[in-house]
């Protein structure tokens, strides 16, 4: 027996009859609910909705005819089939005036109760059909209404962007027409930027209906962290040119909770890419009701995305263009006048789009990348970009196998992620192919493919975006790079030897500098040993000479000639030209052999050297004929300094020149210090610059503190100056302690 799928109140006084009513109906109808009187029966309607109800007319508390008045006031469309008996015509005359759909007169025979039910429930379910039905059919209508409206919202986006360009206001107008067309509460933008190598993204537009709290002035909102653990899982989703959507409530916590205060109940984020960089994204908030997103959105929603992305991009390459130099202008103007003209035609094509019933073409045909539709392996259509990139006209593809316009060598790779897609395999978001042209010439592509319906069968959208320029630009910059590495070892190279010859030149000109200094010390032991020799021959003459004498004088002047060797091997090694040679060095063997050159220097000109070094903490790891050549240079410079200070102050002025060492935050200090005339405020930043120098042409090159400086740096060491005009100056030097 079949069921009926309906509900049945079944309204009687006696108890015998509900029984039998019971079991004639129970097996017949989904739902079945029985009341004693009237007023019983008109609250359990209240509470139930029945779809049907068959009463008894005569009831204690009240009658049948009354609860039926009640009913039809309540609900109008209720049916209603009543019961009595022969006798009782009347009171069906009232109950037909009443609206009610049967009667049955009793006693109620069990096929005619089973036939009346029967009739009743085909009725019912029918009309249930039709109103699902009509409920089915003005849904569909209002998604059609809103899909249009989303393209429409597209379609306009796109010629504001176009026509205005990416700026504050222009944005806002899109933000509306795309929030008041997808009907959500809120519309934003958030745009990326990179502070101390991390990734941030901060809100930079906003739309909401005048329900909806703006939330422009959310501080969380204005400098999120990308791998914060409330927006790592949007960053990795969106940057791979994914959509993010769905209930808050699915959400993580860590996002909830950044969200739920908004009054957030869905969402959905799709990311902007201005060329191939993810420059942030557009979301859409609905605050009111759960949001299901038909894919016909989604697909609107990306290309909205995309025409922003590019309208950025423009916006940028506008912004580019004006900052060209004057050779480029008739360029720029030729180029101007071919924009203008593509615009005008992209215009027109537009105003006959806009009265087309299928308004995303608008989109598909002002895309920045070529698209291809594929079913079946063949083309089916293609856009204008197609042409622009390949040459060839729509009639020449469509019908055509896609494979034979991609290089042979990327076939296989084609059609390997082509049947991996369709069977729903992972494969890459996209990858660089070669594609052939019109003219048989290969151009790099990237191709991207999404798999779609098309007339009710699996289609494949794809992609292509021109990277032939970039792909170019790639191979020359690898070769000018290459190129380039080559001559800058050449480089190197060349400057290495004019350091050196620097250093040996500057080594050269401290020792002419030095060179009666030298000559005072050769000229002691050269001394002591003629004084020798004359003893030597008055003692011969005298007859007095001595075996132990002439041992004594003849050792006397061995020493003096191990002194001379000393000072001209010192003096070799200083001046030769040798490679640099780090070891460990005594900064007080260093500095002595320094003030070994210029002693009699200093004491000739009336200079009062003084010395105080430290003994405990003296070595450092460098070179010590190098560090013996900075600490000339600035000896030099100070005996300058006291030397100019004299000829200006002649009277109650005595020179001075003091060397000291000592050891400070595990770095050992050499201080060489003068009172003579100091260094000019102005001056003091440059004087270890190259060619800086404040002596005449004769007096200096202008190299020796920048060629000290250097000396120093290489040794993991700084050098510091400090001085006041007419004053002092004190260069100090810091070395690194070496330890065993």
């Amino acid at each position: 027996m079949k069921v009926w799928d309906i509900s049945v109140l079944i309204v009687e006084d006696e108890k015998i009859l509900r029984t039998i009513y019971h079991k004639l109906l129970k097996d017949s109808v989904k739902k079945l609910e029985f009341a004693e009187n009237g007023l019983d029966g008109y609250d359990l309607f209240q509470k139930l909705k029945p779809d049907l109800v068959i009463t008894d007319i005569k009831m204690p508390l009240m009658n049948g005819l009354d609860m039926v008045r009640k009913i039809k006031r309540l609900d109008s469309e209720a049916r209603i089939v009543i019961m009595s008996a022969y006798g009782e015509s009347h009171y069906f005359l009232r109950a037909i005036e009443n609206g009610v759909n049967n009667f049955l007169l009793k006693p109620v025979d069990n096929n005619k109760l089973l036939s009346v039910v029967k009739d009743q429930a085909q009725e019912i379910l029918l009309r249930k059909n039709m109103l699902e039905e009509e409920r089915k059919r003005k849904q569909a209508e209002q998604a059609l209404l809103r899909n249009e409206a989303i393209l429409q919202a597209v379609s306009d986006a796109a010629e504001v962007l176009l026509s205005e360009g990416y700026n504050d206001f222009s944005v806002q107008k899109v933000l509306e027409k795309l929030g008041r067309a997808t009907q959500v509460s809120r519309v934003y933008i958030f745009e990326n930027i990179e502070k101390n190598m991390t990734l941030y993204t901060h809100q930079k537009f906003e739309w909401v209906d005048n329900k909806t709290t703006p939330q422009m002035s959310n501080e969380r909102l204005q400098e999120v962290d990308t791998t914060s653990d409330e927006f790592r899982r949007w960053a990795e989703t969106l940057s791979k040119r994914k959509l993010l959507f769905g209930l808050i409530e699915d959400f993580p916590i860590e996002e909830q909770e950044v969200l739920k205060p908004q009054q957030i109940i869905s969402v959905m984020a799709v990311p902007i890419f201005v060329k191939e960089q993810w420059f942030g994204f557009i979301g859409f908030d609905d605050c009111e009701n759960p949001r299901n997103w038909s894919v016909v959105e989604s697909n609107s929603l990306i290309a909205a995305a995309n025409i922003l992305g590019a309208a950025i991009y423009r916006s940028k390459i506008e912004l580019e263009l004006l900052q060209l130099n004057v050779q480029l202008e008739m360029r720029v103007m030729e180029r101007t006048r071919d924009l203008e003209s593509e615009i005008a035609e992209r215009r027109y094509a537009e105003d006959l789009l806009r009265e087309s019933e299928e308004k995303y073409r608008l989109i598909f045909e002002n895309a920045n990348d070529a698209i291809f539709l594929t079913a079946n392996g063949r083309i089916q259509f293609i856009n204008p970009k197609a042409y622009e990139l390949t040459g060839y006209f729509p009639k020449h593809v469509i019908g055509k196998i896609f494979t034979d316009f991609i290089h042979p060598d990327y076939r296989e790779k084609v059609l390997e992620n082509h049947f991996k897609r369709l069977k729903g395999e992972e494969i890459p978001e996209s990858y660089d192919i070669q594609i052939i042209d019109i003219k048989g010439n290969y151009k790099w592509v990237e191709l991207k493919s999404n798999l779609i319906n098309w007339d009710e069968s699996p289609a494949v959208l794809t992609f292509m975006t021109d990277i032939h320029t970039r792909k170019l630009f790639e191979s020359e910059l690898k070769q000018l790079n290459q190129n380039l590495e080559v001559r800058v070892k050449e480089e190197l190279k060349k400057r290495e030897k004019q350091q050196e010859l620097i250093l040996q030149k500057s080594r050269l000109e401290s020792l002419g500098e030095l060179s009666a200094g030298i000559a005072h010390e050769i000229n002691q032991p050269l001394g002591g040993i003629s004084l020798s020799l004359d003893n030597l021959l008055y003692e011969k003459i005298n007859d007095s000479l001595s075996d132990d004498y002439l041992q004594q004088k003849i050792e006397l002047m061995f020493q003096d000639i191990e002194r001379i060797r000393k000072i001209i091997d010192h003096v070799r090694a200083f001046s030769r030209d040798k490679p640099t040679v780090f070891e460990k060095v005594s900064i007080n063997q260093v500095i002595n052999n320094t003030l070994s050159f210029v002693n009699r220097l200093y004491i000739d000109h009336g200079i009062d050297l003084q010395l105080a070094i430290n003994t405990k903490h003296n070595h450092i790891w460098g070179d010590a004929f190098q560090l013996e050549q900075v600490l000339l240079n600035l000896l030099s410079n100070a005996k300058y300094a006291v030397d100019k200070k004299s000829e200006k102050q002649k009277d109650n002025y005595q020179k001075m020149i003091a060397v000291r060492s000592y050891i400070q935050d595990k770095h050992i200090t050499i201080e060489v210090s003068d009172n003579g005339i100091g260094i000019p405020k102005a001056n003091l930043m440059n004087i270890f610059n190259p060619f800086f120098s404040t002596k005449k042409a004769d007096e200096g090159t202008g190299l020796g503190l920048s060629i000290s400086y250097g000396i120093i740096r290489e040794m993991k060491g700084e050098i510091l100056a400090e001085s006041i005009e007419d004053e002092y100056t004190k260069i100090i030097i810091l070395l690194p302690e070496h330890l065993n």
